[in-house]
């Protein structure tokens, strides 16, 4: 009993002095850099941030996840936190560029809803904390298309994509982009057998010649604009916009699509893990986190929070998705060791379209 008591006092005592140690007067002056899609924060929470804790909070954009595992993997160092979706968590976490979490640290995790606990790519909840999730599909202009592509099938239609005049953009994320050529092909997204690469580079040969951009972050800007009538794209992106654009509208494909969750995980190469922790921790309480996922128009994975959401909002199965959509949609899986057939095909296949670059940060 003696032991069980000064075992506690030992944890308790440590608790206490490092949440003493991280109070606002000790870190004015530090600093936390995420690297994190565009627009996927609330820029008055890190505002709220920086006045409780005193630390400035820099963001640096990423276009996917395979551009975040890619610089991680080339040493790529200055990152506290990344935004890695679930089939990559697995791959990060082999590969020692995340690292595990000290759960002590992060006590707001206790408000995630019961799937998001421990999620079948992180069974443990060892080294992520879920953040938001959402799916993946059509956006467009319903005032400047005269047809409304409801399936993927009719997505990659050529006679379709004839009459944008190229005023289409696909997102720059290879997961997605073959995921959606494999659904137009009656394929599952994680199907990467032979056959199913050929329909998939098939369908995307025919694509490629009719787009006018390739993007994964400012996509919703051109949307918006009218540069961009039709967008492969996320859903809260494109229902942010119609909040405001009621003729911009948001689809998600008969034939299916991807369902994702974006997690919050701290790499082994990060010189201010305490900041990280606080940082996460403060994004989980409830009112803040309601305020993220009601700014961002993505689905919360935090249960407590959804008492400070809108209802329209919490109603909207574009948003929570109801049973029956549910069972339409596949999340993604980690292809293992036919990682290198995807990578091979999506550099084939922006090879054969040069014009088809990401935007430059001038074009931004």
């Amino acid at each position: 009993m003696k032991k069980i008591v000064l075992t506690f006092v030992a944890g308790t005592l440590l608790s206490a002095l490092w949440w003493f140690t991280h109070k606002p007067s000790a870190l004015t002056g530090r600093r936390l850099t995420l690297y994190i899609y565009a627009n996927y924060l609330d820029p008055t929470v890190l505002e709220d941030f920086k006045k409780e804790y005193g630390v400035d909070v820099i963001e640096e954009n990423c276009s996917s996840n395979e551009e975040v595992e890619g610089k991680l993997k080339a040493g790529a160092t200055g990152y506290d936190l990344i935004v890695p979706s679930d089939y990559m968590v697995q791959r990060l976490a082999s590969a020692h560029l995340i690292q595990p979490l000290d759960r002590t640290k992060i006590t707001n995790t206790k408000y995630l809803s019961p799937q998001f606990q421990t999620p079948n790519y992180d069974p443990k909840g060892e080294f992520v904390v879920p953040y938001m999730w959402g799916t993946t599909g059509i956006g467009y202009n319903q005032a400047k298309i005269a047809t409304i592509p409801h399936s993927w099938k009719d997505f990659f239609d050529a006679k379709w994509l004839s009459s944008l005049d190229k005023r289409l953009s696909i997102l720059d994320d290879p997961r997605e982009l073959i995921g959606a050529a494999l659904k137009a092909s009656g394929h599952s997204l994680n199907e990467f057998s032979p056959e199913a690469l050929a329909d998939a580079k098939a369908k995307l040969q025919t694509l490629l010649p009719y787009v006018g951009r390739i993007d994964s972050n400012s996509f919703k800007d051109l949307l918006a604009s009218g540069d961009i009538w039709v967008a492969h794209g996320y859903s809260g992106d494109i229902l942010r916009l119609s909040k405001d654009q009621p003729e911009i509208k948001y689809i998600i494909p008969e034939d299916g699509g991807s369902i994702w969750a974006d997690n919050l995980a701290i790499p082994t190469s990060s010189s201010n893990q305490d900041i990280a922790y606080l940082f996460i921790d403060f994004i989980m309480r409830p009112e803040v986190n309601a305020r993220l996922a009601t700014y961002i128009h993505y689905a919360t994975t935090n249960e407590a929070a959804k008492a400070f959401i809108p209802k329209e909002q919490l109603d909207n199965p574009n948003i929570y998705p109801d049973k029956a959509l549910l069972a339409r949609l596949e999340w993604f899986q980690d292809l293992g060791e036919h990682s290198d057939d995807l990578d091979t095909l999506w550099t084939e296949l922006k090879a054969s379209v040069p014009s088809l670059a990401p935007a430059s940060e001038s074009e931004e």
